[in-house]
């Protein structure tokens, strides 16, 4: 919903946004206008950047969106493809879950949301694992809405493919990332682990 282009903007750097949803994107783009903010945002799959025009100092994908790829070669496409858009030496930050303790512990949900409204709302993430020892899951997203005659309840389902950081690691080193590190908690400032690293131009794997 262009959460970190909209407060990046904010602070006065120049951003192009980009998102596979046209529905989150005209959200972004009227939430940008609410603010004054001008942003460049486009239609655009992160495992084929190629629309994008130029190269930028850093490439961020934050909020949990490389494992909505569900396949290897899928987060090895999106790794090719974010260093094609970095000049050299720039950054590339990326957020996710903590799968490493989510693989061990495999939660069956988690803490209800709730929105004081009105109108009030609760959400309730439901996490269905499709075996022990398997890496994908379906989110189902139960929103419930209170109405004047009671309370009305919306479903959404997303299927992930949990990755731990030593794969997220190894991928990145695949598509010729350098001086990869993992940050988190205070160190960061931030709710989820956060994942740094450098393209070197010398050793970067040409996107597709």
């Amino acid at each position: 919903m262009g959460t970190q282009a909209l407060g990046l903007a904010g602070l006065g750097y120049r951003v192009k946004g980009t998102d596979i949803s046209e529905r989150s994107l005209e959200r972004a783009r009227t939430e940008a206008v609410r603010l004054g903010l001008e942003i460049s945002f486009a239609r655009c799959d992160f495992r084929d950047l190629g629309p994008v025009e130029g190269t930028f100092d850093v490439v961020i994908s934050c909020d949990n969106a490389i494992p909505h790829l569900l396949t290897e070669d899928d987060v090895a496409r999106a790794f090719r493809a974010m260093g094609s858009k970095l000049r050299p030496g720039g950054l590339l930050v990326i957020t996710v879950r903590d799968y490493d303790k989510a693989l061990v512990e495999r939660p069956a949900t988690t803490t209800p949301q709730i929105n004081p409204g009105p109108p009030r709302q609760v959400l309730v993430r439901l996490h269905d694992w499709d075996a022990p020892d398997s890496p994908m899951y379906t989110i189902q997203l139960l929103v419930l809405t209170e109405g004047p005659t009671g309370w009305n309840v919306n479903q959404h389902s997303t299927r992930y493919r949990a990755i731990g950081r030593e794969a997220l690691k190894v991928a990145a080193e695949h598509a010729g990332f350098t001086q990869i590190r993992w940050n988190e908690g205070n160190d960061v400032g931030f709710h989820q682990p956060v994942m740094t690293a450098l393209r070197e131009v010398t050793k970067l794997r040409s996107a597709p």
